[in-house]
């Protein structure tokens, strides 16, 4: 059966057979709202994810019942026929209306593409972060890859001109997809569960991957100048053991928890006085989201998608990335303005209710979806 899209006037299928690309080995930003979007997209999408851990793909269908699974191997490089063709197979029997892979960033999940491609199936992509070529002509070959694909998008207006920049398109073409993240239980300003309460001084979140991008030694480092609060670092990562030997070498390990993982939403377990979010590059900047969600005023790096989150000096402060001075100066500004904070803390809790829904999100990408079922791509290399 055909049918028009509710509110694009194109002819899609019903039911749309929707297959959906993973090749993480864990959970972050981009898995989370992959989740997100799965459990608001309308009830005429048959879902199946496609990836390489099963663990991840589990997780990630938590939100939408139903939802199917199949797992391929991973990839391990342009020598690893075997799992190359493993993916081309599965793209063959789940014969999808529309695949959908998730990038990590511009050149990640070339594979899948590839798949939906020798398949003839209509290709979609999803870049959830820019990052330089790993090697010399990657932006060639995905760029020759990208021209067959029904449409790209991004995940902020950054990403999308970083897309278009690396692959020579014109302004607009690639498609801004916004993240939508779901409503958190706000407790008002008041509410406290942390180290800091513990301690009775004013507290510094940070939520994520301790990776180095995250710029977390930036943040011990600003601790060493602001000696009467504390930081609570939620996550685990590579990093943790760096971490902790700076907090020590700097004397700050006593007002420093690496408090580890903790179950989806941390604002049902931790409530902070302010969130810092000092990484080096965003994407996005799912954390900062959820932040202003809880009501809770923002300190970021002046970077990527964060720049585009937070209202400087209405929802939160934006300082330049890796400078642990001008952000221990933010933080402070915050910490010792309880008023400020409560009022910041309410403009982002309004500002995010608006622009980040995750009924937002799924009505973009269903509109995305059936354009490039259509044909009615935007992406202009589709149709050379």
């Amino acid at each position: 059966m055909v049918v028009n899209a509710s509110g694009t006037g194109l002819e899609v299928p019903e039911p749309v057979r929707l297959c959906c690309y993973l090749e993480s080995t864990g959970m972050g930003g981009m898995e989370a709202s992959l989740s997100t979007l799965l459990g608001h997209l309308d009830d005429r999408y048959e879902v199946t994810l496609l990836g390489v851990d099963l663990a991840i793909l589990t997780a990630v269908a938590e939100t939408r019942p139903g939802t199917r699974l199949r797992l391929v191997p991973p990839v391990k490089g342009k020598a690893d026929v075997r799992a190359i063709a493993a993916h081309v197979r599965a793209v063959r029997d789940l014969r999808p209306d529309v695949l959908m892979a998730s990038m990590g960033h511009l050149y990640r999940a070339p594979y899948a593409i590839l798949a939906g491609l020798l398949n003839r199936v209509p290709t979609v992509a999803v870049a959830h972060s820019i990052m330089p070529p790993a090697y010399p002509f990657q932006e060639v070959l995905f760029g020759r890859l990208f021209c067959h694909l029904r449409g790209l998008a991004g995940v902020s207006a950054w990403v999308c001109e970083g897309a278009e920049r690396a692959l020579g398109l014109p302004p607009g073409m690639v498609t801004e997809l916004v993240n939508g993240v779901p409503n958190t239980n706000w407790r008002g300003p008041s509410a406290s569960i942390d180290l800091g309460a513990a301690l009775h001084t004013p507290t510094v979140g940070a939520v994520g991957r301790l990776a180095p991008e995250k710029g977390y030694d930036v943040l011990i480092r600003a601790m060493t100048e602001l000696p009467g609060c504390c930081l609570v670092l939620l996550g685990e990562g590579p990093e943790r053991a760096r971490l902790t030997k700076l907090a020590r070498q700097l004397g700050v390990e006593d007002r420093v928890e690496l408090a580890g993982w903790i179950p989806s939403p941390w604002t049902d377990h931790f409530r902070f006085d302010v969130i810092a979010v000092p990484s080096s590059f965003e994407g996005f900047g799912l954390v900062a989201v959820e932040a202003l969600l809880a009501g809770i005023p923002v300190v970021a790096s002046r970077v990527g998608g964060l720049a585009e989150i937070v209202h400087d000096g209405e929802t939160g402060l934006l300082v330049e990335p890796g400078d642990p001075s001008a952000l221990a100066h933010a933080l402070r500004e915050l910490l010792t303005d309880p008023a400020r904070r409560d009022v910041m803390g309410r403009r982002g809790r309004d500002d995010a209710l608006q622009r980040f829904t995750p009924a937002a999100m799924a009505s973009a990408y269903e509109a995305f979806l059936s354009s490039a079922i259509s044909g009615h791509s935007r992406h202009p290399l589709s149709r050379r």
